[in-house]
């Protein structure tokens, strides 16, 4: 009876190991390996034709500057949608697209030295191999996730019978938001000089719409483990952006917080390292103890989910109705999208000021 009970096992473990080598040789194999060229410079681009925002970013600007910093670099291209694309991405263990991997020939290539050390602080070797130099994906603004349901293609993405918005996928997707008429968002940082364009902005866009149309602000900022905040622009940002919540919330009638921060922004015009947010606060006296206080950090805490949950890290950007992006500074373009998502809303036949003190543009 032992002897049956130890040849069983026996028979077990030898069955086990034979399908862990198969998977390890389809893991490896997957139909035969991709085989990496490590004697060219060649860049290995995985995208999607799916995601048309990863093609555009690839197509307008990632590879033609990629030409132009490193002369005769080699493309090859890989669409997660194709069976060799997929494998690919499985292989070396990708998770957002667009993805960029580079030989190794591109540490030792004299003539692109000075291009390699520029590139050098955005690469990681891959985890898979090594030799391959992958881009990180917050260099490339890599945010699709081609395992997860696509919200708006009318089809089940992931074969768990859920399609488009149903798929607990797209709880966070822009697509799948309610639609709220007449509302407009914008995500900013309080110190960027194109987001302060826009707010100044705001100035005719209220005076236009009145009371018809309902605005938000939301900051764009990290929140650390420690409690503390990260922006692009510093703690002084941080500093502002906190002010600039307290404004909101203590003195929102007829959107009053708004004269703050037009006080603050013409301040920062004159002199944006030191310029005095207490001469623009003193008909606000609640800001100053609201800032000095927990609470004002608390605000910034909530009001930043927002702009993260959704992946909007550009200042400024807009949204109509509570899901249509758009990119503007100026009152006339932020009115013309506004009111493609509503038309017919009294206002929107005006024409307004298309001048602004710089180009558009963003801060991200």
């Amino acid at each position: 009876m032992k002897k049956n009970i130890i040849i069983a096992v026996l028979a077990v473990i030898v069955v086990a190991l034979t399908v862990a080598l198969l998977i390890n040789y389809k893991d490896k194999i997957g139909g035969s390996s991709v085989s990496i060229d490590q004697t060219k410079l060649i860049a290995y681009i995985v995208s999607d034709s799916r995601c048309k925002d990863c093609n555009d970013a690839l197509d307008g600007y990632i590879k033609p500057q990629l030409q132009q910093m490193f002369m005769g670099i080699e493309f090859k291209e890989y669409d997660y949608s194709k069976s060799d694309g997929e494998k690919f991405y499985k292989q070396h263990k990708l998770t957002l697209l667009p993805s960029i991997l580079f030989t190794s020939v591109i540490k030792s290539d004299v003539q692109h030295a000075t291009q390699y050390e520029n590139l050098k602080p955005y690469l990681t070797p891959n985890t898979v191999n090594a030799e391959l130099l992958q881009m990180l994906p917050t260099s490339l603004g890599a945010n699709f996730d081609p395992t997860k349901e696509i919200c708006d293609n009318q089809k089940d993405d992931t074969g768990n019978g859920k399609i488009d918005c149903d798929d607990s996928d797209c709880s966070t997707s822009k697509t799948c938001r309610e639609n709220k008429d007449n509302t407009l968002d914008l995500f900013v940082m309080s110190q960027c000089p194109y987001g302060t364009q826009a707010l100044d902005a705001m100035k005719e866009i209220l005076n236009n719409f009145k009371d018809k149309i309902k605005f938000n602000i939301y900051y764009i900022a990290n929140q650390n483990q420690d409690g503390t905040f990260e922006s692009l622009h510093g703690q002084p940002e941080v500093d502002e952006n906190i002010r600039e919540l307290c404004a909101i919330k203590y003195y929102p009638e007829n959107y009053k917080y708004m004269d703050y921060i037009w006080c603050i922004n013409k301040e920062m015009q004159s002199n944006s390292s030191a310029y005095k947010w207490e001469t623009c606060a003193k008909d606000f006296p609640k800001i100053k103890t609201c800032f000095n206080d927990d609470e004002g950090k608390q605000l910034l805490s909530e009001n930043i989910k927002l702009a993260n949950e959704l992946q909007i890290g550009a200042s400024p950007t807009w949204m109509a109705n509570n899901r249509y992006e758009f990119s503007g500074i100026d009152s006339e373009t932020v009115k013309s999208n506004f009111c493609k998502y509503n038309s017919g809303l009294a206002g929107c036949e005006n024409t307004l000021s298309s001048e602004t003190t710089t180009l558009a543009g963003s801060c991200n």
